[in-house]
């Protein structure tokens, strides 16, 4: 039974090589540019002729030894990975896709996959899209440059509905609800604005990865210090308070980001929404 990284990526390389229903596969992630540390999970890429059976059944994947957990996340669309937890504590995630997948795929999946081929892959399975699909994936240029104005308001709009929407909960009493906005869309919020403020400083080619991660690489000491200082306890007077600085620390954020993109902040909508949430104390 597998109970290592290294036997768990040889018994995987074996059952997929006799798997018919595998067209091709390769790690991705850490493991495939030898990143990796002790925290770090095994990613599989997979292409395979019936994708939603090889995702729903994991009785073909008995070899790998006794399975803890397993689940099946679809956070991002379009790119299902199937998770599984086996001896060891060891975590494979499979993302498990048609094998006429590339070219179908446009938008976020699109980028995210180019993404993950750029950073290096390491095949398993040669066959489908594997290995010159992957090749010719990666070498697209799928990491936006500038963000346009469209881009830069609508996020902007976005944050301060979501602080009005946190200050009425908070307002009612409802205090969970409430840290879980200023916690989670507002800070999801702070870090793509973080991202054009690095891409813009860095430049367009630099890595910022997605979804926060790595920030502590890319993201600066004082973008560091300042978001720390934006996260709540779990009661009323905490969650205002990190609401409040989560406010100050964006509208600094975003005067610096329409600066050094030559966009336009709206002074106006960020004055109502603070005057108003200000009035709440």
């Amino acid at each position: 039974m597998a109970n290592t990284y290294f036997e768990t990526l040889d018994q995987l390389s074996a059952l997929l090589a006799e798997t018919d229903a595998v067209t091709g596969a390769a790690v991705i992630g850490s493991r495939a540019r030898a990143a990796a540390d002790e925290a770090s999970d095994l990613d599989v890429l997979v292409f395979a002729a019936n994708p939603a059976e090889s995702l729903a059944e994991i009785r073909w994947l008995s070899p790998l030894g006794r399975v803890w957990a397993s689940t099946v996340d679809r956070s991002s669309p379009g790119l299902p990975v199937r998770r599984l937890l086996l001896d060891g504590a060891v975590q494979l995630d499979l993302l498990i896709l048609p094998d006429d997948a590339v070219p179908a795929l446009e938008g976020t999946p699109r980028r995210i996959l180019a993404d993950v081929a750029r950073r290096g892959f390491q095949v398993l399975k040669a066959g489908g899209p594997v290995p010159t699909g992957l090749e010719e994936l990666a070498g697209e240029e799928t990491r936006p440059g500038r963000p346009s104005q469209e881009e830069f308001a609508e996020l902007v709009s976005r944050f301060w509905i979501d602080v009005v929407r946190a200050a009425r909960r908070l307002g009612r009493g409802e205090v969970w609800s409430a840290l879980g906005i200023v916690d989670g869309p507002l800070k999801d919020a702070m870090i793509q604005m973080q991202t054009w403020i690095t891409r813009a400083i860095k430049g367009p080619d630099c890595d910022t990865y997605w979804d926060g991660r790595h920030i502590e690489a890319w993201g600066g000491a004082r973008f560091q210090k300042d978001l720390a200082a934006t996260f709540a306890a779990f009661d009323a007077a905490s969650v205002r308070a990190a609401l409040i600085e989560t406010m100050d620390v964006f509208r600094i954020q975003a005067i610096q980001a329409a600066q050094r993109w030559s966009l336009d902040y709206s002074e106006t909508l960020d004055r109502r929404a603070t005057v108003w949430v200000r009035t709440l104390d």
